[in-house]
This record gives C-alpha cells, structure tokens and sequence, in this order.
C-alpha cells in the first residue's frame, strides 16, 4: 500500500479542517522529492512529462499523465486521465481545480520553509490563472511522515545504543586521561563507530568528535590524519544512528565532557544551555498537553530566549532542534527554527524531534541534545538527559 492510500482518511480530513478543498502533488522529472514516494511511483520508472496527482478533500485520488507516457506509467490504483498538447494540460489541470477555492501544493509562502517549497513558480503562476488561491501542503506531507510503531520501537532501540555507546566513549576517555595517554578525536570517533555497529546500529556518518577548540565549529569532523589530540578543555560528542536495515528512525544525542575542571565562563555556558534545552521541552509539552497548536519557529524561540537574556546570541550560530528521520538523522518534517528559516509547520503527533541549542564561543563550544516523541496530549523524552559537566 502506497503511502497516500496509507494515509488517505487523515489527508482529507486534514484538507476539510483547514478548509482546503484538495492537494495537487505535482512532479516534472523528479523536481518534486515527495511526488513519486508518497504516490508510489517506483525509483525505476522513466518520466519526462509533467504528472500530478489529485486529491480531493473528499472523493477519490486520480492521477494525470501525458498520453505519451501513459502506458509505462504504473498502475497506482487511480483512475487515470491523460492530456497531450500544452492547452490540453492547461484543460486537465483546470478539470483538476474545477470548483476549487483553495488548493494545496509543495509550495511555501515567501520561501519560508525552502524543505517543502519544491513547485516551481512558473506552475504556481498556472494554477493560480485557474481561480484558486495556492496554499502550502507542509502540514499535509507531515501527516504522511508520523511514526509507526515499528518505527518507535526502532527510535528507542538506537536511542539506547546512543546512551552505551556515549557510556563507552567517556570510559575510552577517562582510562586515557588517568593513564596519561595519547588520544586524538579521529580514534575516539572510530570507536564510536565501532561500538555502534556492534550493537547493529548504522549512521549516515560518523558522529561529531570535537576537543577543545575544534567544539566552536557546530558541523567540525576531524581529519583522519592531523586531528586534535586530547587535552584539557571541552569535549563535545555528537552521535547519531538507527537500526541496521530496519525501517526504525534516528536517534540523536549531543553529550558534553571537559578534561580537567572547567573555568567559570565554561560552566556559566553550560548551565545556560541545559536551561534553553530544558525550556524548550517544558515550552512544547505544556503547548501539547493543553491542546493548543504549536509551530516550529515557536519551539525555537523559546529555546532561544533563554540564551539571548544570558549574553549569548553573539554566539548562536543554527536552530535549537530538528524533526527525527528515518533515512537521515536530520528528517522531513517540522523543525525548531525561527532564524535559519521560519519554520510554520504545525508540531504534529507522531514525529520525533531534537531539542539541542548551542553556543559557539572562540575559545569552546557547548551544546546539549537530547530527543522527544510528540504525543496525542504530551511529550515524552526518549533519551538520555544530561544534567552535569563530565568531567574526567
């Protein structure tokens, strides 16, 4: 079953709530990233002419196609309508809209969420010739995009990896740190990746190591020759996997050391950034647990405030979260962002998210991640939370 069918019911009662009369899921040679996945489309299939799929708020889906391409087009349990010549197009798309006020697409006002906003403009412009006002599908996508159970139990699985692998990471580093001995952020990384996989986690890459200085760098990767070598100062570890071959999503933490005891602005930051960490999860499980609707860019402006009052927007440098993927760490959905982009979607239930604000200093870097589970009326927190410097 392809996912729109999966999900079919809770589209259109989406699209009747926001009173939203149908969704054009548009593609032209793969410009769309959600087209053929969501409509079931195989990787395979070769198409070179405009295709769209409509959906009503309420009645059936039917797909549109170019009568050239009609017959290597799958069958995706539609009716099938099929045009030729651009005014052709022009027709099947008006018969498309027919009596449509309001019509959902992969667009985004003003660019504002650019991760949704994939239909050129140029269509927008056709559609809108048509008579009906253009509205973004965002909230629509992420109805698709909500957590299984097999997809949870996958979450918690890599999330517990995560906690023994970190567990591994500080041991590594405090038996180095006792002995005297030699350790450099590119050997601390590649155990980490070894402990992963031997608990049958995968990752997109390995995970962020960072000492001392190279923490002011929020995406530094050390160099397989020449990085860091370990000494007194910050240690920031930033780690990130899912099950091996499963269909389970990503976990991701980011967890704080420091080699000898930390100096007064270290630990004033840290205690800074635990607070905004802390405020975002109370901010979003109080907006969840009353029944009110929250934002993306609302979640990260109450992570962020807390910082700015402290001194610290100087040295904020990304977003305080990010919605939990399943080929990525970094997924499609929502994402706590009012400065990179400002992010409208709704914060549904069923998705997964990090809450992680950072500080970005010259002299240190600290950050905090940890993740939650958005809940019908709630919040739930599924990793491990830290509360104290480890200082080794």
């Amino acid at each position: 079953m392809t996912q729109l069918a999966a999900r079919l019911d809770a589209v259109q009662a989406h699209l009747q709530a926001a009173g939203v009369d149908g969704w054009l899921l548009f593609d032209f040679r793969g410009s769309s990233p959600f087209a053929a996945r969501i409509a079931g489309v195989p990787a395979d299939t070769i198409l070179t002419r405009r295709w769209w799929v409509t959906v009503p708020a309420e009645g059936n889906p039917f797909v549109t196609v170019s009568a050239i391409e009609s017959g290597s087009f799958p069958d995706l349990g539609m009716t099938r309508r099929t045009y030729s010549t651009r005014d052709e197009l022009v027709s099947a798309l008006g018969a498309s809209v027919a009596g449509w006020r309001r019509v959902a697409m992969e667009y985004s006002p003003n660019g504002n969420v650019p991760y949704v906003s994939t239909v050129d403009a140029g269509t927008i412009d056709l559609v809108r010739s048509l008579g009906v006002e253009v509205v973004s599908s965002a909230d629509v996508l992420q109805l698709l995009l909500t957590w299984s159970d097999g997809q949870i139990a996958g979450h918690r699985d890599a999330a517990q990896a995560l906690t023994e692998t970190k567990d591994a990471a500080l041991r590594l580093l405090r038996e180095r740190v006792a002995a005297g001995a030699r350790l450099d952020e590119h050997e601390l990384q590649t155990a980490m990746v070894g402990e992963l996989e031997r608990r049958g986690m995968e990752m997109e890459h390995a995970p962020i190591v960072c000492f001392g200085r190279t923490s002011s760098d929020p995406h530094y990767s050390p160099p397989d020759v020449g990085s860091q070598v370990l000494g007194p100062g910050a240690v920031l570890m930033d780690l990130f996997c899912r099950v091996a071959g499963s269909d389970g999503c990503y976990a991701d933490i980011t967890w704080m050391a420091h080699v000898g005891a930390p100096g007064d602005a270290f630990v004033r930051t840290f205690e800074a950034v635990i607070a905004a960490r802390d405020e975002g999860v109370r901010f979003l499980r109080a907006r969840l647990e009353g029944g009110d609707t929250v934002m993306g860019f609302e979640v990260d402006g109450a992570v962020r405030r807390v910082l700015v009052d402290e001194g610290y927007e100087p040295f904020l440098l990304h977003r305080t979260g990010h919605s939990l993927g399943r080929v990525t760490a970094h997924g499609e959905a929502a994402h706590f962002d009012g400065i990179e982009t400002l992010d409208e979607r709704l914060i549904l239930p069923g998705l997964g998210f990090t809450i992680e604000p950072g500080v970005y200093t010259p002299d240190f870097g600290v950050r905090s991640e940890l993740n939650v589970l958005t809940l019908e009326r709630g919040l739930e927190v599924t990793t491990a939370v830290q509360t104290e410097i480890d200082v080794l």
